[in-house]
């Protein structure tokens, strides 16, 4: 009897200080945030259609075709023609040979070229150097955090400019947009306090997308009130009064999400402030045609929001001190 009335008193003692604390777990961190991006690449993205199948040379359709069988000479569907081989019938075994000959040596080439993707561990696919070398159908997801200290606070102006005047409705601007923060982020990389990365894929475009969508929902909800919102061509603002922190501003976070057709070599667990600077410039570079989805998410938005060295521990526990 003694053991169960402890326990109610101890039940009732956490109940109280959840209810005194977590109101003020709420109002604790930012309120405010922005962001902007796209996913234009998946819904451009090609279809890689099936090999073309052709039809044996007998068969009875109509227009003109031969058939060659050695022992039996010649014969031409369709123009009634027969007889040996002859000066034509070689000349057409030699342009046959050759064009064999030709598609063979191009896919040993090919092979050669492609190998086997050493990031994914998925054999890779021979393309010329001006076309994208990813694997059909499949994609990768990619997030960068940083946390910035106070003497890059400018950051939030820029970004904000970003969201409201660049281009959402097109590939070439998402990756502009892109090349624009990395730079940015690299511009301020002696302010880099804290980082985070991660990686994901191959996957499935469906998956990939779905991924992206939840990472982005999930930075986007940390704060209350998104002051700038651009995707795909179009823009929102908040007309909510800017806050006030109740604390000073020590950090502005930044959070880089890319989905790309093929696999980014360097990314990897950031523990130093050159590997961070190397996973910005790498998806600084990314191009348009291998870029399927952009996100970029900072907070505090409001110039006079707060964001502590506490919330940063508590709400973004996965962050690394650099």
């Amino acid at each position: 009897m003694k053991k169960t009335r402890s326990t109610r008193g101890l039940l009732t003692i956490l109940l109280a200080l959840s209810v005194l604390i977590l109101p003020a777990l709420a109002l604790a961190g930012p309120r405010s945030g922005g962001s902007f991006g796209g996913r234009l690449g998946f819904r451009s993205s090609p279809s890689f259609s099936t090999p073309r199948s052709y039809s044996s040379p007998g068969y009875s359709g109509g227009g003109s075709h031969f058939i060659f069988a050695p022992g039996w000479g010649w014969g031409f569907g369709g123009y009634g023609m027969g007889g040996g081989m002859g000066l034509f019938g070689t000349l057409m075994v030699v342009a046959v040979v050759g064009y064999a000959v030709y598609s063979i040596s191009r896919a040993v080439r090919r092979s050669r070229q492609g190998g086997v993707d050493q990031a994914a561990g998925w054999p890779g696919y021979g393309y010329d150097d001006d076309q994208v070398q990813a694997m059909p159908g499949r994609a990768y997801v990619y997030k960068l955090q940083i946390g910035l200290g106070r003497s890059a606070r400018g950051i939030q102006q820029r970004l904000e400019q970003f969201a409201t005047s660049g281009d959402t409705s097109t590939e070439a601007g998402l990756a502009s947009l892109l090349q624009q923060s990395a730079l940015e982020l690299l511009r301020e990389k002696d302010s880099i306090r804290y980082a985070g990365a991660d990686a994901s894929g191959p996957m499935s475009l469906t998956n990939a997308e779905t991924k992206l969508n939840g990472l982005s929902l999930s930075e986007r909800s940390r704060f209350a009130v998104e002051r700038v919102r651009a995707a795909d061509g179009r823009l929102n603002r908040a007309q909510d009064v800017a806050v006030e922190g109740k604390e000073a501003l020590e950090l502005v976070l930044v959070t880089l999400i890319v989905a790309t057709r093929s696999p980014l070599g360097s990314f990897k667990t950031v523990t130093s402030h050159p590997e961070v600077e190397a996973l910005l410039s790498e998806l600084g570079g990314i191009s348009p045609s291998g870029l399927l989805g952009l996100e970029v998410v900072w907070t505090p938005a409001d110039p006079d929001d707060s964001l502590t060295e506490t919330d940063v521990m508590t709400t973004y526990p996965e962050l690394r001190s650099l």
